[in-house]
C-alpha cells in the first residue's frame, strides 16, 4: 500500500504544474525535480540537477543578493516560507516566480529544502495594475476634492453676498433661489468629506497582504499624478531618493495610502507656491519615507493629538477645507501595521516634517 501511495504522489508530481524539489543546501544539490521546471524556466531540468549553479544563472541580477540572503534565513527556521524573486529565461523574458519552502527536520536541524515554485508572473502583473489604479484613484481623488471645494465655497460665497445686498422690500424669488444656491453648495462639499472619510475608514478595515517590492517605483506612481497637477494645486512637488531601487516586503495598498495622506495634507497647509519634497532612504534594514513642506506647520498644543481617531487637531486647510480627522490616524494604524514608526517636526509658519520608518523585511537585508 505505502508502495502504491509513493507512485500515486510520484505521478502527481510528474504531472504538476507546479515545479516541486527537494534541495541539499550543505552540499548545494538538488535531490529532485519534476519535468515543471522545463515548462516554467524553459532550462532542462537534467542540466539544473547537474549543476544547480544554472538556476542562479537565470536569476535576475536584481534579485540574487535577495535569494542568497533567504537562503541562510531558511536554513534557521522550522516553518514554512515564501519567495517572491524574478527569473530571465534563455529567451530573454521576464517572470516572477513565487516558491514555497518546506524544511526537512533531522536531528533538530534544518537538513534539506523541499517546496513547490509556480509563476506568479499574472498575478503580480494584476498587483501593479492595481497598485497604478489604487494610486490614481486616491491621489486624484485629494486633488478633485481640492479642486471643487474652492469653486463650491465660491458659490456659496456669491449666493450668500447676493442674497444679503437685495434691496428692501426684497424679491422674495431670488432670496429663495439664493439659498437653494447655498443649501446645494454645502450637500456637495459633504458629499466630498464623505467620500474622503469612507475611504480612509475603508483602508483601515483592509488586512495586510505584503510583497517584495521597489519603494521607489511604488512612490513614482503614486506621486505622478500629483506632479502633473502641480500647476492647478499651484505648489512643487520634488521627489529624491537614495537608491534607485530599494526592495522591501510591504502591502502596496496601504504603503500607498500611507504616502497619499501625507502628501495632500502637506499640499492643503502649504500656501501657493510653496514646495512640498518627499525623500526615500536605504537604511540598513529599513527604509525612511520623508515628507517635508514649507507651510504653516502645526500648533503645538495640536502636536500631541495629532495621531487621534476624529483628532482635536484637525483644522481646515489654506483653501478653507474642513478635516476629514481621520487621516494621520490612518496613517499611523497603516505604519504600525507594516511593524513601521512614524514621528514628526513642526514649526508654525515655517512647515513640518513626517518621518514613516518601514522594516524592509525578514529577508531583505541588502538590495
Amino acid at each position: 500500500m505505502e508502495n502504491k501511495v509513493l507512485e500515486i504522489l510520484k505521478h502527481m508530481n510528474d504531472h504538476s504544474e507546479e515545479v516541486i524539489f527537494i534541495f541539499d543546501p550543505y552540499n548545494f544539490v538538488f535531490l529532485y525535480f519534476n519535468d515543471a521546471l522545463e515548462y516554467i524556466a524553459k532550462i532542462k531540468k537534467d542540466s539544473c540537477i547537474q549543476d544547480p549553479h544554472k538556476l542562479l544563472d537565470i536569476v535576475h541580477q536584481e534579485d540574487l543578493d535577495y535569494i542568497r540572503e533567504s537562503l541562510k534565513y531558511l536554513l534557521t527556521r522550522t516553518g514554512s516560507s515564501l519567495l517572491n524573486f524574478r527569473i530571465i529565461r534563455p529567451d530573454q523574458t521576464e517572470r516572477w516566480i513565487r516558491a514555497k519552502i518546506y524544511p526537512i527536520i533531522e536531528e533538530g536541524k534544518v537538513r534539506y529544502l523541499s517546496g513547490s515554485a509556480e509563476d506568479d508572473t499574472m498575478r503580480k502583473n494584476s498587483i501593479f495594475n492595481m497598485q497604478r489604479i489604487n494610486g490614481w484613484k486616491n491621489s486624484t481623488l485629494e486633488i478633485l476634492s481640492h479642486d471643487l471645494r474652492g469653486p463650491l465655497g465660491t458659490v456659496k460665497m456669491l449666493a450668500s453676498i447676493i442674497s444679503n445686498r437685495l434691496p428692501e422690500p426684497d424679491d422674495h424669488e431670488i432670496r429663495k433661489l439664493s439659498t437653494m444656491i447655498i443649501d446645494l453648495a454645502n450637500r456637495n462639499m459633504e458629499l466630498i468629506q464623505s467620500l474622503l472619510k469612507r475611504e480612509i475608514l475603508e483602508t483601515a478595515e483592509v488586512q495586510l497582504s505584503k510583497e517584495r517590492l521597489n519603494v521607489v517605483w511604488e512612490v513614482h506612481e503614486v506621486l505622478d499624478v500629483y506632479i502633473k497637477a502641480q500647476a492647478e494645486i499651484k505648489k512643487t512637488i520634488r521627489l529624491t531618493y537614495s537608491h534607485d531601487k530599494i526592495y522591501a516586503e510591504i502591502d502596496s495598498m496601504q504603503f500607498v495610502q500611507i504616502l497619499n495622506n501625507l502628501v495632500s495634507n502637506a499640499i492643503k497647509f502649504t500656501p501657493e507656491n510653496g514646495e512640498v519634497k518627499i525623500h526615500i532612504e536605504k537604511l540598513e534594514e529599513s527604509f525612511l519615507v520623508t515628507v517635508s513642506d514649507n507651510g504653516i506647520g502645526i500648533p503645538k498644543s495640536l502636536q500631541p493629538v495629532l495621531f487621534n481617531k476624529y483628532t482635536t487637531a484637525g483644522r481646515d486647510a489654506i483653501d478653507g477645507q474642513s478635516p476629514v480627522g481621520l487621516g494621520m490616524w490612518i496613517v499611523k494604524l497603516l505604519t504600525e501595521a507594516h511593524d513601521g514608526r512614524i514621528w514628526f517636526e513642526s514649526e508654525e509658519g515655517k512647515g513640518s516634517t513626517f518621518y514613516v520608518e518601514l522594516p524592509k523585511g525578514k529577508y531583505i537585508l541588502e538590495d
